[in-house]
């Protein structure tokens, strides 16, 4: 399998997916209901999965031009920092509904709470896959017992949740039509459904519908914007400015900002 520019290491623990851990040099995940494990030695890629090679290329990314988007993106001293220290990281194209379900049950929380509530829900609900692990649950099995989700520690984001998931099963989310729009339509329509604001919205459209110009912000994100750049204002502000300077690939900029911004990354950055 060929992924071409990438590292696992960067790419996987960046937090824009939930359900990878790494135990020892190989990272262990749930793709599309499958478990992969996948290391990587250098530009060597080992892989043990059921799925065929050309779903998990086309979830890696592996049809994004890296040099185009290090191109697009690198304008400043600090971007092109940041393109050199995680050298590899690529985006996630997500299944849209696990990726917005997900960032529903990402609100105001942090990356270990979420990865809880996402396996508590995989446990009450989702088929068990080879390797006794749990998929991610369809929305007609969460309709099927709405109760369930009440056990798993959702606090006030479960009737977001299952509400959501209703709307999946009864055919009101559109995702491909999503896909197909533009990103202003995209987003316009994602924040129409109740739990889904502007950053989840952007989360939605980048790592799952291909809308790479999608920003998401949260408050690290603010902060580099204005410290780095001079901005700070209204989210649709800061996307905008975002947006207009990064392009084509504003996503990859900033899950490169995010990912130097995360506690654990940001005293080497720094150093």
């Amino acid at each position: 399998m060929d992924l071409g520019d990438i590292d696992l290491d960067h790419t996987l623990s960046c937090g824009q997916v939930f359900r990878w851990r790494k135990e020892g040099d190989r990272w262990i995940g749930v793709v599309h209901g499958h478990e992969v494990r996948i290391g990587q030695r250098g530009k060597r890629i080992d892989l043990e999965t059921d799925l065929p090679n050309n779903v998990l290329e086309r979830y890696f990314r592996a049809d994004d031009d890296m040099e185009e988007v290090y191109a697009f993106i690198s304008h400043d001293d600090y971007v092109r920092g940041l393109v050199r220290r995680f050298h590899g990281l690529r985006l996630i194209r997500q299944d849209p509904w696990e990726c917005s379900a997900s960032y529903i049950l990402a609100t105001y929380s942090n990356i270990p709470r979420i990865r809880k509530m996402i396996e508590r829900i995989c446990v009450m609900y989702g088929s068990e896959i080879e390797g006794g692990g749990h998929a991610f649950p369809t929305p007609a099995q969460i309709v099927q017992n709405e109760k369930g989700a009440e056990t798993c520690g959702l606090g006030f984001r479960c009737e977001r949740f299952v509400e959501f998931a209703k709307r999946m099963a009864g055919g009101g989310v559109d995702f491909e039509g999503l896909r197909a729009s533009s990103y202003e339509i995209c987003h316009k329509r994602l924040v129409s459904f109740e739990g889904i604001g502007d950053k989840v919205a952007d989360c939605i459209a980048v790592f799952s519908l291909d809308h790479m110009e999608a920003f998401p912000i949260d408050v690290r994100i603010k902060r580099v914007l204005e410290s780095e750049y001079g901005v700070r204002g209204t989210y649709g502000k800061v996307s905008a400015f975002a947006r207009e300077r990064f392009g084509a690939y504003a996503g990859y900029a900033q899950e490169y900002i995010y990912y130097a911004e995360d506690a654990k990354n940001r005293k080497e950055v720094k150093g």
